[in-house]
Parts: structure tokens; sequence; C-alpha cells
């Protein structure tokens, strides 16, 4: 495991036309303190702090995460940070409006007023991207004195220095990414081991716009995270492994598992470094929930895959790639 002092350097890779460049590995504020079903300040902060010792230099998160708690952590873990001497202009901090209230808003002012939230609680002057997030329509973002003219009127003032999109529908980003004004694309659950539609629903658009693009949520909430999929399932909708629901989803990640297991190979390691081969994504954004999933994670982007794997799993999993 990684000691608490320890730094790696990590690949660094441009966020496309921003002009940022960006660790691979990114601090994701969703879970942050997150233990036995509910969030603790402190484990939060710690969690943040570690990660930061371990050498990773961007933060994601939101306005709705842990009902705004996230910011608020990782604002109190940025004033010790800055407190042993380090500084704001060496980190890379992200976050989302428009999701702060139900229902979301994405309003002009919605999203002035969330931004200077957003502000007061991560305790900085300006954010280095901030997002849209999750809107069900894009209409509603894109329309006359609505959010995306709000994120650019901000861009002009220099409180924020690029904008983006936070959501899953791929049309969405698609949308956004054809206007030419947003710079960075967020999507989640959809470029993994057993999931590959990002490729042609966002990075293949944005890549070829210059948009930078963020891979999130690769562990689908613990199926590929190295245990029993259909256990973490099991665990998670409170019922016996036998009663649990074999969605798709969960009978590919089975099926991944079983593959892993048989060759000795951890499921978990495998598909970090199956995300991190794809390039064209500028980061992965890791949900971190304790410092010990820090080390975990950490460890995991340090380990070696033998490069035969590779070839394996395409033959395999080739019904996964056209499905994905």
């Amino acid at each position: 495991m990684l000691s608490a002092m320890e730094r790696i350097e990590y690949e660094r890779r441009r966020l496309g036309r921003t002009g940022l460049q960006v660790p691979v590995l990114g601090i994701g504020g969703a879970q942050l303190g997150r233990r036995g079903g509910s969030h603790d300040e402190t484990l939060g902060v710690d969690t943040v702090l570690a990660a930061l010792e371990a050498g990773i230099d961007l933060i994601d998160t939101s306005a709705a995460y842990i009902g705004g708690e996230s910011e608020r952590y990782i604002g109190i873990a940025l004033q010790e940070w800055y407190r042993r001497g380090n500084r704001r202009e060496d980190l890379i901090i992200e976050s989302k409006a428009g999701s702060r209230r139900r229902p979301h808003d994405y309003s002009y002012d919605a999203i002035m007023a969330s931004t200077e939230l957003s502000l007061r609680a991560l305790k900085t002057d300006y954010l280095d991207v901030m997002l849209v997030h999750d809107p069900a329509e894009i209409e509603p973002v894109l329309a006359p004195h609505a959010a995306r003219e709000a994120l650019l009127a901000l861009k002009e003032q220099g409180v924020i220095r690029h904008l983006g999109l936070g959501c899953r529908p791929h049309a969405h980003h698609r949308a956004c990414i054809a206007t030419g004004d947003f710079e960075v694309s967020l999507t989640f659950r959809d470029y993994n081991l057993i999931e590959r539609s990002a490729l042609a629903g966002v990075l293949e658009p944005a890549a070829a716009a210059g948009v930078g693009v963020f891979n999130a949520s690769i562990m689908l909430s613990g199926l590929l995270g190295g245990d029993d999929p259909v256990a973490v399932a099991a665990s998670a909708a409170g019922v016996p492994p036998d009663r649990v629901e074999m969605t798709g989803e969960l009978r590919r990640a089975k099926r991944m598992y079983d593959w892993c297991a048989a060759r000795g190979l951890d499921l978990h390691v495998l598909n970090l470094h199956f995300c991190l081969r794809e390039t064209r994504f500028a980061s992965v954004l890791l949900g971190f929930s304790t410092p010990e999933r820090v080390a975990q994670n950490v460890a995991a982007y340090r380990q070696e895959v033998d490069p035969a794997v590779w070839d394996e799993l395409e033959r395999d999993f080739a019904d996964f790639a056209r499905s994905g």
C-alpha cells in the first residue's frame, strides 16, 4: 500500500483545447467520507488530503454531491493543504452547477448563484472547470439567457476558466460540443470493461472538436471493483446472492469477474488499466471514499498488466465490444 506521504508522478494528458495538463487519475468527490452508509466530515477531509499527498492534483466535485457537503469537505481539506505550504495554482478544481436543488434549475440566475456558493464552499476565487450537471433535457441549458450564457459570462469575468457538461445522455454532449462553446465533457458508466458506448457517443465527436473528456464511475458502483459482482449487487439490494436480479450489466460483470479469477487477475486493476489505455480520455475520475480507498486505487495504477492479456480480452469478449 502507498504510505501517507509518498507521492508518485502520474502520466498527464492535455484536456482538449483548454490546454490544461491533467493527471490520468482524478479525485472524484461524490463519495467522500462514506463508510457504513453515511458520510463523515473528518473522514472526507482526510480522504482528500490523502489523495493530494499521493500526488493527485485534479479534484472533481458538484454542488449536488452529499447534499453540498462534498464541496465543503474539499474546502476544509484545501485550507489545510495550503497551510502546509501548497498552492492553489498547482491544483485543477472542477465543480458542477444546475443540480444544487430539485427540480434542477439551469436558468442564468441559478447558475450564477450556484457558482458563488461553490466558490465559498471550496474556499477559492476561481474554478478551473465548471460543468452543467445532469440536465434531463438539453434545451434549458442552451436556451437564451440560461446556463450556457451564464457560464460564458463567468468565463469572461475570470471566475471560471473553462466550461463543459457532465451527464449521461450522449446526445446532450454532442449538442453542447456542436455549439463550439463547451470545452469539456464528463461522461460516466459508459466506458469500462463491459460497456464501451462512450466511444462513438461522446469520445469521437469530442476529440474531433478539441473537447477534453473525463471518464467517471468506471467501477459501476462496485460491480467492477474487484469483488464478486453478484455479491456486491446483492449487498446493495439487501437480498441474498441467489435472489439478486441478474440484469444484463450484472451478467456481463460476472462473466468478466470469472474470466479474471480463472487467470489470477484482479478485476479492479484490469478495469482501471483498460480505461487508461484509451488515451483520448484525459483522466479517469475515481470515487474516493476513504484514505484506504485512495491507497487501493493508487496501488492499482502502479501495477502492470501483461500486454498479452489485452489480446486475450479482445478475443474472448468481442461481443462486448460490438454491443458496447
